[in-house]
């Protein structure tokens, strides 16, 4: 592992990529700041985190972000005499951020956590991979990468404790909003279209599993839709037309795109179909 003398990391807990990360970090004994933000999380929202850094490290000199876009923040921070290292691999708003390769694997490669050291960190160093591969391009992608048979049946299980490890009730209760949204799955225009009303927490991973089942070599696009906050659309070649055009943000290696809106004011349906089906 390659040493960064006064370097901090800091990363949300919000996903299964990035408790991936937290692990690693903890194990290997990097100075970690964890941010507690949900899914949209901006850095500009943690108002005190030139105080966390100093009591992470005085001697801080490099601060290694992990998917908490905020430029704003960043330029304060290198203001203030911070180098400031940006892992990230989407395209939002206000930044583009987009990387082929996923955060974790960013993060590895900085850290020089190659597979020798993941496995003395005490981690299966496959398993590790894979979460990095599912982040960067999901299920499908971990056949692209030779996942097969029970190697790929594996890496289904340890993401799925991941999950589980991220709050048990609240991913049941996800995953259980999920199926009922499944259930009532409507077709058009060669598009699958998700719904539901209820805005409890989010929905689209465990839809994405449920897709992955039902189409294992080829998905369609999938729009999700989940109350009047959040809007998907996976596995598009559109995903950056619908950035262009709502904003939000992309991700899966520019395939998906995603909106959050707490004002309720989401594109509509018809307006995002009117763009991916040509």
């Amino acid at each position: 592992m390659a040493l960064h003398e006064h370097t901090v990391l800091i990363c949300p807990k919000n996903d299964e990529e990035s408790l991936m990360i937290l692990k690693l970090a903890h194990a290997a004994g990097i100075p970690t700041i964890e941010i507690t933000q949900p899914h949209g999380a901006r850095f500009e929202k943690e108002t005190d985190i030139i105080p966390r850094i100093m009591e992470t490290d005085p001697d801080a000199q490099t601060l290694v972000v992990v998917e908490l876009p905020g430029p704003r923040m960043e330029e304060l921070l290198e203001g203030v005499g911070y180098k400031v290292v940006i892992i990230d691999h989407h395209r939002y708003d206000d930044v583009d951020r987009m990387q082929e390769k996923s955060s974790l694997e960013q993060f590895r490669d900085y850290f020089g956590i190659d597979d020798t050291q993941v496995a003395a960190l005490g981690f299966n160093p496959r398993m590790v991979e894979a979460v990095g591969v599912i982040d960067r391009g999901f299920v499908w992608e971990l056949k692209r990468e030779g996942f097969i048979g029970e190697d790929f049946q594996e890496a289904l299980k340890f993401y799925r404790l991941l999950t589980l490890e991220l709050g048990e009730k609240r991913r049941l209760k996800e995953e259980a909003l999920a199926q009922e949204a499944w259930e009532e799955k409507r077709e058009q225009n060669g598009v699958l279209i998700v719904k539901t009303e209820d805005d409890f927490g989010s929905i689209r991973d465990a839809v994405s599993f449920l897709v992955a089942a039902a189409y294992p070599e080829h998905p369609p696009q999938t729009v999700v839709i989940q109350g009047t906050r959040r809007m998907y659309v996976q596995e598009s070649p559109h995903a950056k037309e619908l950035h262009d055009r709502f904003g939000g943000f992309t991700f899966g290696k520019d395939e998906c795109w995603g909106i959050l809106k707490d004002d309720g004011n989401l594109p509509l349906l018809d307006e995002v179909l009117h763009v991916i089906v040509k």
